[in-house]
């Protein structure tokens, strides 16, 4: 070998392990500017995410009515059942669409409204609760009164001065903006329905353009058919099961005349996404509304109703519905929402758990053929030292 040969093979992978850590370096250092972009990419293309999301959902109706069409004895339909199928889900979507945007925001927006105007009320008699403890007692070492008339103070003034409405109008704006990005989720998530097989054999066919060798091709196969079976399990069946907490919740605060039940029925419903603490958050923040709008026996029973509700849910029903487990660690779980949320806001916490999933599935697998590539090279080489000593 010469010399150059020698030097180049010394120094070119310190070269290249270098400039990864200044890469690297340099992200980190630009992290904000990174995920910022992202955040921007992603909303831009926030209806087609939308549309993935509504697809993984309706895909299991979509398919078993487009089955019962297909057996139906007039060939016109069964010859064009998928067609019929995605038709029929189109009205009942705009059924269901029309009677959320016409009864049910606005019960919501005004629950909203009557809420953020009865919090003066609800501070001052919280106030007269912590005046009157007697002396001696714990509550009042804390000094809790004059906590809640310094952060109350803090929010009302940041509610009602110029800048809090304006920061209020844009998010109205924000809102309205948000709701026809997901009112085009919707009719993306058809067309995707719709065109399921053209779309698979165009990604089967890009994969065996850029993985000529079959192994890596059935490899990659494999991995996606994981990473859509965890998102399918996930957000479809989570899905459903937070539209039975939403309604359950929802009746349970209905029965003890709690205001505001469908706009806390909601809330139960959006954090039921977030596995294992999801549903904890909710019923505390519902307990706590309940407590300040209504009585402590009221609040207490509704807690209660919903703590007893979540373990019928979470040993019973989601089991039920999922049909398998993630198979996560809590640890894991409360790691992918704190970053999750962090970098990406709702979403972020929401879909940070499937992620985490898919992630933990790769690197198993990573180190599973790992393990088996070590244990076959070792069976190998102790098949040829038997050979040998054979000889």
């Amino acid at each position: 070998m010469k010399k150059t040969d020698f030097e180049r093979s010394k120094w070119l992978p310190i070269l290249i392990v270098a400039i990864i850590l200044i890469l690297v370096y340099n992200a980190i250092e630009n992290i904000g500017l990174i995920t910022s972009a992202i955040g921007h990419f992603l909303y831009v293309i926030s209806p087609l995410l939308y549309g993935v999301l509504f697809a993984y959902f309706l895909y299991a109706p979509h398919k078993t009515l487009e089955k019962l069409l297909s057996k139906v004895k007039i060939k016109f339909i069964s010859k064009r059942a998928r067609v019929f199928t995605t038709i029929i889900i189109f009205l009942l979507l705009l059924v269901l669409v029309g009677f959320i945007l016409s009864v049910v925001l606005p019960i919501i927006f005004q629950s909203i409204v009557d809420l953020a105007n009865s919090i003066p009320g609800y501070i001052a008699d919280v106030l007269y609760y912590f005046d009157n403890v007697p002396e001696g007692s714990v509550m009042a070492e804390f000094d809790i009164p004059n906590l809640i008339r310094n952060s109350s103070g803090d929010i009302l003034n940041a509610i009602m001065n110029p800048a809090g409405i304006e920061q209020v109008a844009r998010g109205v704006v924000s809102f309205a903006g948000e709701i026809f990005r997901v009112i085009m989720g919707l009719v993306i998530s058809l067309y995707l329905l719709l065109d399921r097989e053209r779309i698979i054999g165009f990604f089967k066919r890009l994969n065996t353009a850029l993985f000529k060798k079959e192994e890596r091709i059935n490899r990659t196969i494999k991995y996606i058919s994981q990473i859509n079976k965890v998102l399918f399990t996930f957000i479809a069946s989570k899905g459903l099961d937070s539209i039975i907490n939403l309604i359950c919740a929802t009746v349970v605060l209905l029965i003890f005349k709690v205001p505001y039940a469908l706009l806390l029925g909601l809330i139960a419903g959006v954090f039921n996404f977030i596995p294992y603490i999801g549903s904890i958050i909710s019923a505390v923040v519902i307990s706590v509304i309940a407590l300040i709008t209504t009585d402590v026996r009221t609040a207490i029973f509704v807690m209660i109703c919903l703590l007893a509700f979540n373990q019928l849910d979470g040993n019973y029903i989601e089991p039920r519905i999922m049909r398998s487990s993630l198979k996560i660690s809590p640890i894991l779980v409360i790691l992918a929402v704190v970053v999750g949320g962090a970098y990406f806001g709702v979403v972020g916490m929401f879909l940070g758990v499937p992620f985490a999933v898919i992630l933990k599935q790769l690197l198993h697998e990573y180190i599973a053929a790992a393990e088996n590539k070590e244990a076959e090279s070792k069976k190998t080489e102790d098949n040829t030292g038997d050979v040998i000593e054979d000889e």
